[in-house]
C-alpha cells in the first residue's frame, strides 16, 4: 500500500498554500464579521488555482487528477484552513468539491453533470448537503421529508434544519443534495432516495436563516417544503438506494471536515510554538517550559498521527473508485469514521491549549485564536457525523453488529 505525496501533490500544495498566505490570511477576519460574506475574489482565485475543479473531470471544466481527486481535495481543504481559521471559507470549499464535484460525477445524471459540474469548477457555484432535519441530524433513518411520485416529478414535503450555504445557494446560484423518503415501508434499504438539488426557484420552498456562534462568513438555516415539484433527472443513484449514497458520500464529505480542522490545528500549533519562543516569563522563555514544551510535543504528535490516517484515507476513497474491488466500503468507513470522531475533538483541545500558551492574549480577538474555536466546535456538536454515530461505525464494521445494542 502507497500513499505518499507525489511531486505533483507537493506542487499543488505550493500553489495552494502561497495564494492563501497573500490573499486569504489577510482577510480571514473581515470574512468572520461579515455574515454570509466570502469575498467573491477569494472564490474566483481558488477556482484559478484548480481548487474547486480538484474534484471534476476535465470534460466537465474541471482539473482532476485521475485517481487522485480526494488527496488534492485534502490537500486543498487543509491550506486554506491554515490561513482562514473562522472555518467559513474551509467549509464552503469542501462542501463544494465534496458533495458537489467528488459525489455528483459519480451518482448524477448526464444532463445533470454537465450542467451542474462547469459552474462548480468555475467558482461560479456553490454545493452542499440537505440532510439533517429538525428532530436530528444522526438518525438520518428517520428522516420525514417526504416524496410522492407525480408523473415525472417528485412532490417534496418537509423541513430541513441546520444546513450551510442557504444564502450561498439562492443568491450565487448552486444547489444542495437532498436526502428524501420515497417508501416509508421499505426503510432504509429501499425506501429513501438522493437527489442532486431541489432548485431554488421551485415554488413552495421556505428558507430560514439562523445566527451561529461561528462560520459567520457562511450562512446556516434550512428549508421547509409544500408540494414543491423536482423534476425526477434530479435523482442521484438509483431510486430506493438514496440511504446508501448518501453514506458513500458522507465518507468523502468527512475526509474534507477533518482536513479543516487539522489544518487550523496545525496553524494554531505553529502560532503557539512561535509566541512561547519570545514570550519571556520569570527571565526564560516560557517555551522552555516543559509543562508547555512537552504538551506542544503531545499535540504535534497526534497531530501529524491523524494526518497520516486520513491521507490513507483520502488514498482509499481513490482508490475505491479508480480501482473498483481493490478497497471495500466498510474499510473506507472504518478509517474515515476514526478520522472523524477522533479530529474535532484534537483540534479544539489544541486550539484551547495554544489560548492557555497565549495567556490573556489569547483571549482577545486580535490574537484569532478564538475564530478556530468557535469554527471547530461545529464539528465537535456533530456537523458531518456526531463522535458517537463515528465510534458505533467503528465498532460495527470491525467487531461486527453484534457489539452494538438492539
Amino acid at each position: 500500500m502507497e500513499f505518499g505525496v507525489s511531486d505533483e501533490q507537493k506542487a499543488f500544495r505550493r500553489t495552494v498554500r502561497e495564494y492563501c498566505q497573500k490573499y486569504v490570511a489577510p482577510r480571514s477576519r473581515e470574512i468572520d464579521e461579515k455574515e454570509a460574506g466570502i469575498p467573491e475574489d477569494l472564490i474566483k482565485g481558488l477556482a484559478d488555482i484548480g481548487v474547486f475543479g480538484c474534484t471534476i473531470p476535465e470534460k466537465y471544466g474541471g482539473s482532476e487528477p485521475p485517481g487522485e481527486a480526494m488527496q488534492y481535495a485534502n490537500i486543498a481543504t487543509h491550506e486554506i484552513a491554515r490561513t482562514e481559521l473562522s472555518m467559513s471559507l474551509p467549509v464552503y470549499t469542501l462542501l463544494t468539491i465534496g458533495w458537489g464535484g467528488q459525489f455528483l460525477k459519480y451518482f448524477a445524471k448526464e444532463e445533470v453533470k454537465e450542467t451542474v459540474l462547469p459552474k462548480l469548477a468555475s467558482g461560479e457555484w456553490f454545493w452542499g448537503i440537505n440532510v439533517t432535519e429538525p428532530q436530528g441530524g444522526s438518525d438520518v433513518a428517520a428522516n420525514k421529508t417526504v416524496a410522492t411520485r407525480k408523473g415525472n416529478k417528485l412532490v417534496i414535503n418537509g423541513e430541513k434544519a441546520y444546513i450551510s450555504g442557504v444564502t450561498e445557494s439562492r443568491t450565487r446560484g448552486g444547489g444542495h443534495c437532498t436526502l428524501v423518503v420515497t417508501d416509508r415501508s421499505k426503510g432504509i434499504k429501499g425506501g429513501m432516495t438522493m437527489l442532486a438539488l431541489i432548485p431554488n426557484e421551485l415554488n413552495g420552498i421556505s428558507p430560514t436563516l439562523y445566527k451561529e456562534m461561528g462560520r459567520m462568513g457562511l450562512s446556516s438555516g434550512g428549508f421547509a417544503y409544500s408540494d414543491t415539484e423536482v423534476p425526477d433527472k434530479y435523482i442521484l443513484g438509483e431510486e430506493g438506494r438514496g440511504f446508501y449514497h448518501c453514506m458513500e458520500g458522507f465518507n468523502a464529505a468527512r475526509a474534507l471536515v477533518v482536513s479543516a480542522c487539522l489544518g487550523a490545528a496545525e496553524k494554531c500549533l505553529e502560532m503557539s510554538a512561535d509566541y512561547v519562543k519570545q514570550r519571556t516569563a520569570f527571565g526564560r522563555p516560557i517555551g522552555q517550559n516543559q509543562g508547555i514544551s512537552f504538551q506542544i510535543a503531545e499535540d504535534y504528535t497526534r497531530l501529524e498521527m491523524l494526518k497520516l490516517l486520513l491521507q490513507k484515507g483520502c488514498w482509499m476513497i481513490d482508490q475505491y473508485y479508480s480501482h473498483p474491488g481493490s478497497i471495500t466500503r466498510q474499510e473506507i468507513n472504518v478509517v474515515i469514521s476514526q478520522c472523524k470522531w477522533l479530529a474535532p475533538h484534537l483540534a479544539t483541545e489544541i486550539v484551547h491549549h495554544a489560548i492557555m500558551w497565549h495567556g490573556a492574549f489569547g483571549y482577545t480577538r486580535e490574537c484569532g485564536l478564538e475564530m478556530a474555536l468557535r469554527g471547530l466546535m461545529s464539528y465537535v456538536a456533530g456537523a458531518e457525523g456526531a463522535t458517537n454515530i463515528m465510534k458505533i461505525i467503528v465498532v460495527r464494521d470491525v467487531f461486527g453488529k453484534e457489539m452494538l445494542a438492539t
